[in-house]
Protein backbone atom coordinates (compact mmCIF):
# COMPACT_ATOMS: atom_id res chain seq x y z
CA UNK A 1 0.00 0.00 0.00
CA UNK A 2 2.92 2.02 0.06
CA UNK A 3 3.36 2.47 -3.23
CA UNK A 4 -0.28 4.10 -3.31
CA UNK A 5 1.27 7.46 -1.57
CA UNK A 6 3.85 7.50 -4.17
CA UNK A 7 4.58 11.75 -4.30
CA UNK A 8 7.39 11.79 -6.91
CA UNK A 9 6.26 14.23 -10.00
CA UNK A 10 6.78 12.64 -13.12
CA UNK A 11 10.02 14.80 -13.78
CA UNK A 12 11.62 13.15 -9.94
CA UNK A 13 10.83 16.35 -7.92
CA UNK A 14 8.28 16.16 -5.22
CA UNK A 15 4.98 17.95 -4.52
CA UNK A 16 5.05 21.58 -2.87
CA UNK A 17 2.30 20.46 -0.45
CA UNK A 18 0.37 17.01 -0.02
CA UNK A 19 -3.46 16.91 0.32
CA UNK A 20 -4.58 13.94 2.32
CA UNK A 21 -8.58 13.84 1.80
CA UNK A 22 -10.84 11.23 4.18
CA UNK A 23 -13.95 12.29 1.66
CA UNK A 24 -16.72 12.04 4.80
CA UNK A 25 -14.68 13.83 7.31
CA UNK A 26 -14.44 17.24 8.14
CA UNK A 27 -10.82 17.25 8.61
CA UNK A 28 -7.88 16.81 6.36
CA UNK A 29 -4.09 16.91 6.42
CA UNK A 30 -1.85 18.89 4.41
CA UNK A 31 1.96 18.06 4.39
CA UNK A 32 3.85 21.42 3.47
CA UNK A 33 7.12 20.52 2.10
CA UNK A 34 7.52 24.37 1.39
CA UNK A 35 9.36 25.08 4.33
CA UNK A 36 12.63 23.48 6.17
CA UNK A 37 11.57 21.13 8.40
CA UNK A 38 8.46 20.37 6.42
CA UNK A 39 5.12 20.83 8.52
CA UNK A 40 1.73 18.82 8.79
CA UNK A 41 -1.54 20.52 8.88
CA UNK A 42 -4.91 19.49 10.22
CA UNK A 43 -7.37 21.39 8.37
CA UNK A 44 -11.19 21.56 9.09
CA UNK A 45 -13.43 21.83 6.10
CA UNK A 46 -15.76 24.43 7.70
CA UNK A 47 -12.87 26.44 7.87
CA UNK A 48 -11.93 26.72 4.39
CA UNK A 49 -15.74 26.54 2.42
CA UNK A 50 -17.09 29.28 4.03
CA UNK A 51 -19.89 31.49 2.46
CA UNK A 52 -17.39 33.26 -0.20
CA UNK A 53 -16.53 29.70 -1.10
CA UNK A 54 -19.98 28.94 -2.14
CA UNK A 55 -20.66 32.22 -3.81
CA UNK A 56 -17.47 31.86 -5.99
CA UNK A 57 -19.06 28.39 -6.99
CA UNK A 58 -22.51 30.17 -7.92
CA UNK A 59 -21.35 32.59 -10.03
CA UNK A 60 -18.87 30.37 -11.36
CA UNK A 61 -22.02 28.05 -12.16
CA UNK A 62 -23.97 31.06 -13.08
CA UNK A 63 -21.75 32.07 -16.13
CA UNK A 64 -21.54 28.99 -17.00
CA UNK A 65 -25.00 28.02 -17.28
CA UNK A 66 -25.66 31.21 -18.95
CA UNK A 67 -23.15 31.45 -21.44
CA UNK A 68 -24.19 31.94 -24.91
CA UNK A 69 -23.29 28.71 -27.42
CA UNK A 70 -23.92 27.77 -30.78
CA UNK A 71 -24.50 24.48 -29.22
CA UNK A 72 -26.93 24.58 -26.87
CA UNK A 73 -27.52 20.62 -26.12
CA UNK A 74 -23.52 20.33 -25.91
CA UNK A 75 -22.81 22.99 -23.81
CA UNK A 76 -25.95 21.36 -21.31
CA UNK A 77 -24.61 18.04 -21.24
CA UNK A 78 -20.87 18.97 -20.57
CA UNK A 79 -22.41 21.59 -17.72
CA UNK A 80 -21.54 19.15 -15.13
CA UNK A 81 -17.91 18.73 -15.92
CA UNK A 82 -17.55 22.38 -16.23
CA UNK A 83 -19.52 22.93 -12.47
CA UNK A 84 -16.72 20.06 -11.25
CA UNK A 85 -13.55 21.85 -12.65
CA UNK A 86 -15.49 24.97 -10.76
CA UNK A 87 -15.65 23.56 -7.48
CA UNK A 88 -11.86 22.02 -7.98
CA UNK A 89 -10.38 25.04 -8.73
CA UNK A 90 -12.26 27.22 -6.27
CA UNK A 91 -11.88 24.56 -3.66
CA UNK A 92 -7.66 24.60 -4.01
CA UNK A 93 -7.44 28.29 -4.30
CA UNK A 94 -9.84 29.06 -0.86
CA UNK A 95 -7.51 25.79 0.93
CA UNK A 96 -3.92 27.20 -0.23
CA UNK A 97 -5.45 30.75 1.09
CA UNK A 98 -6.30 28.46 4.28
CA UNK A 99 -2.25 27.63 3.99
CA UNK A 100 -1.35 31.52 3.47
CA UNK A 101 -0.53 30.88 -0.22
CA UNK A 102 -1.94 33.48 -2.39
CA UNK A 103 0.00 33.10 -5.80
CA UNK A 104 0.12 36.22 -7.98
CA UNK A 105 1.92 35.00 -10.34
CA UNK A 106 1.46 31.50 -11.86
CA UNK A 107 5.44 30.79 -11.11
CA UNK A 108 4.00 30.95 -7.64
CA UNK A 109 1.81 28.11 -7.52
CA UNK A 110 2.78 25.73 -5.64
CA UNK A 111 2.76 22.27 -6.86
CA UNK A 112 0.07 19.76 -5.36
CA UNK A 113 -1.14 16.06 -5.12
CA UNK A 114 -4.31 15.15 -3.69
CA UNK A 115 -4.48 11.93 -1.96
CA UNK A 116 -8.25 10.92 -1.79
CA UNK A 117 -8.24 7.91 1.49
CA UNK A 118 -11.78 5.95 0.81
CA UNK A 119 -13.09 2.89 -0.92
CA UNK A 120 -12.41 -0.39 -1.01
CA UNK A 121 -8.61 -0.36 -0.15
CA UNK A 122 -9.09 1.22 2.72
CA UNK A 123 -12.64 -0.67 3.83
CA UNK A 124 -10.42 -4.46 3.31
CA UNK A 125 -6.99 -2.90 4.59
CA UNK A 126 -7.16 -0.12 6.46
CA UNK A 127 -3.91 -0.90 8.55
CA UNK A 128 -1.70 -1.27 5.36
CA UNK A 129 -3.38 2.22 4.41
CA UNK A 130 -2.46 3.66 7.73
CA UNK A 131 0.70 2.29 6.80
CA UNK A 132 1.25 3.81 3.68
CA UNK A 133 -0.05 7.16 5.73
CA UNK A 134 3.31 6.67 8.20
CA UNK A 135 5.31 5.78 5.57
CA UNK A 136 4.55 9.04 3.57
CA UNK A 137 4.87 10.69 6.90
CA UNK A 138 7.80 9.56 7.58
CA UNK A 139 9.17 10.03 3.99
CA UNK A 140 8.92 13.65 4.09
CA UNK A 141 9.39 14.87 7.93
CA UNK A 142 10.86 11.93 9.65
CA UNK A 143 10.01 9.63 12.08
CA UNK A 144 9.40 12.63 15.26
CA UNK A 145 6.69 13.59 13.28
CA UNK A 146 5.26 10.31 12.89
CA UNK A 147 5.14 9.55 16.47
CA UNK A 148 3.91 13.57 16.43
CA UNK A 149 0.89 12.65 14.14
CA UNK A 150 -0.07 9.05 15.02
CA UNK A 151 -2.75 8.94 16.61
CA UNK A 152 -4.29 11.48 14.81
CA UNK A 153 -3.65 9.65 11.62
CA UNK A 154 -5.17 6.22 13.49
CA UNK A 155 -8.27 8.16 14.28
CA UNK A 156 -8.52 9.64 10.48
CA UNK A 157 -8.20 6.49 9.32
CA UNK A 158 -10.40 4.47 12.03
CA UNK A 159 -13.55 7.02 11.19
CA UNK A 160 -13.35 7.25 7.75
CA UNK A 161 -13.46 3.48 7.54
CA UNK A 162 -16.16 3.07 10.16
CA UNK A 163 -18.14 5.29 8.14
CA UNK A 164 -17.91 3.58 4.92
CA UNK A 165 -18.57 0.50 6.60
CA UNK A 166 -22.16 2.10 8.19
CA UNK A 167 -22.67 3.42 4.26
CA UNK A 168 -22.30 -0.15 2.94
CA UNK A 169 -24.48 -1.73 5.37
CA UNK A 170 -27.10 0.89 4.73
CA UNK A 171 -26.89 0.62 1.21
CA UNK A 172 -27.38 -2.84 1.01
CA UNK A 173 -30.10 -2.96 3.09
CA UNK A 174 -31.94 -0.34 0.82
CA UNK A 175 -31.15 -2.91 -1.94
CA UNK A 176 -32.68 -5.67 -0.55
CA UNK A 177 -36.02 -3.87 0.37
CA UNK A 178 -36.04 -3.12 -3.11
CA UNK A 179 -35.48 0.83 -1.37
CA UNK A 180 -32.97 1.58 -3.65
CA UNK A 181 -32.12 2.12 -7.71
CA UNK A 182 -29.44 -0.34 -7.57
CA UNK A 183 -31.47 -3.23 -5.50
CA UNK A 184 -31.49 -6.68 -6.90
CA UNK A 185 -34.00 -9.18 -7.25
CA UNK A 186 -35.11 -12.70 -8.75
CA UNK A 187 -38.73 -12.25 -8.47
CA UNK A 188 -40.67 -9.36 -8.37
CA UNK A 189 -44.60 -9.24 -8.39
CA UNK A 190 -46.29 -6.10 -7.39
CA UNK A 191 -49.99 -5.56 -7.39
Amino acid sequence: MEELFSTHLPDGERPDLQFCIFPHLKEFLVIDQREHPPRIVLLNAADVFVEEFFRAVEDQFSEAVREETEFTFAHLINLPLRVEMAIRETAMSFILDQLGVSPDAEEDIPTVVVFIVSGGALESHSERVLDGLRTLVRSHCGETAVAQWEKVLSRLVAEETDILQKLHVTQLTEALLGDSPDYFTLWEHRN
